[in-house]
């Protein structure tokens, strides 16, 4: 039966819409270093971000099977290396502790999100085709597994999979055609108006930014619907 606003199905984001509810990952793990007090600068945490970024695709360091924590414990232990081999963290058993530290506090917001959001996913599944599109390293569908999350999408497309990377149109058209439906039967959900919103909506595609922060008039023009919590689907599409 068709629904409201024609749609079918929901092509979702994964990293920073289903983990983390709108939050930004390199915003989430800065706020950690901020807490446990690991002390660098922002823009030392930047290098260090972009070191481990470069050294994980060059490498190919995230493995198939890798899990979020052990994908979170692989980029952390990087960004604290590079940190220490500049002389910007001492290297001792305190800063050699850092990269679990840091792991499994973002392991349990992100599990935190991820229970709450399940609870959705499970009615939406129930009603509607539910896939995801995401820029990542090859192990989401173990993350997945992992999460207990895989029962409820009719299919998920990785980036890396595909050797496609967001924003190219390419990777949302192979993703709605992979829920066997139409793109204006289809809303993207992301918290990424560049990255998702904007290539899914020139697709074809109906669009709901998860966004906490206030929104201006010209982001407006962007996407089809606001949305500050993925709850708040649940009253869209009734």
């Amino acid at each position: 039966m068709e629904q409201k606003h024609g749609i079918k199905g929901i092509l979702f984001n994964f990293s920073g819409t289903l983990d983390t509810e709108g939050r930004e990952w390199f915003d989430l793990i800065w706020q950690e270093y901020r807490d446990i007090h690991i002390p660098v600068s922002k823009s030392d945490y930047l290098c260090a971000h972009g070191y481990a970024e470069e050294q994980i695709v060059e490498k190919r360091l995230i493995k198939p099977g890798f899990n979020l924590y052990q994908m979170l414990h692989t980029k952390l232990s990087l960004q604290i290396k590079y940190l220490i081999d500049n002389g910007l963290l001492s290297d001792n058993g305190c800063t050699q502790k850092y990269p679990q530290q840091l792991a499994v506090l973002c392991y349990n917001i992100a599990i935190m999100y991820v229970r709450k959001n399940e609870k959705i996913l499970e009615r939406l599944a129930k009603r509607y085709r539910l896939g995801i599109v995401n820029q990542s390293y090859g192990n989401l569908p173990s993350m997945l597994v992992d999460f207990g999350l895989t029962p409820y999408f009719t299919d998920v497309i990785e980036s890396s999979a595909v050797n496609l990377d967001k924003p190219d149109l390419k990777i949302f058209r192979l993703s709605v055609d992979a829920l066997h439906l139409a793109p204006e039967e289809t809303l993207c959900v992301s918290n990424s108006i560049n990255n998702d919103l904007l290539p899914a909506k020139e697709i074809g595609c109906q669009t709901a930014w998860l966004n906490l922060r206030p929104v201006t008039a010209a982001a407006k023009r962007m996407y089809n619907y606001h949305i500050t919590s993925l709850t708040d689907l649940n009253q869209l599409l009734s």
